[in-house]
């Protein structure tokens, strides 16, 4: 789907990662809703529902976050697509947070 006809943003954060299934996962983009893990060994089938930890940097810390999302796509690349409720009345805000503070932190260095 192209970038114009999403719903929500995509950011492309690469200091937000993922733990399925216990094994940590390097997360492509994430938005208000969705998320794309990339390399996801032997993922659930479409429509699975399943637990995941989302961790985000937040105050010289990492914050962890269970969500529950449904596999909506599985790539042949082997990334996956989870769509997903909000984990919390602020996640937008904290995307766009995190978004410019890697930004700034690229331009910076």
């Amino acid at each position: 789907m192209s970038e114009y006809k999403r719903v929500n943003r995509r950011y492309d954060i690469t200091s937000v990662d993922a733990v399925v299934a216990g094994t940590v996962c390097r997360v492509k983009n994430v938005s208000a809703n969705g998320i794309l893990i990339a390399g996801w060994d032997n993922p659930p089938p479409l429509g699975t529902t399943g637990a995941f930890t989302l961790r985000t940097p937040l105050l010289d810390k990492v914050q962890s976050m269970e969500i529950t999302g449904i596999v909506v796509r599985i790539q042949p690349d082997g990334d996956v697509a989870l769509n997903f409720e909000s984990p919390r009345g602020d996640w937008p805000k904290l995307l766009v947070f995190l978004d410019k503070k890697e930004r700034e932190g690229e331009d910076g260095d």
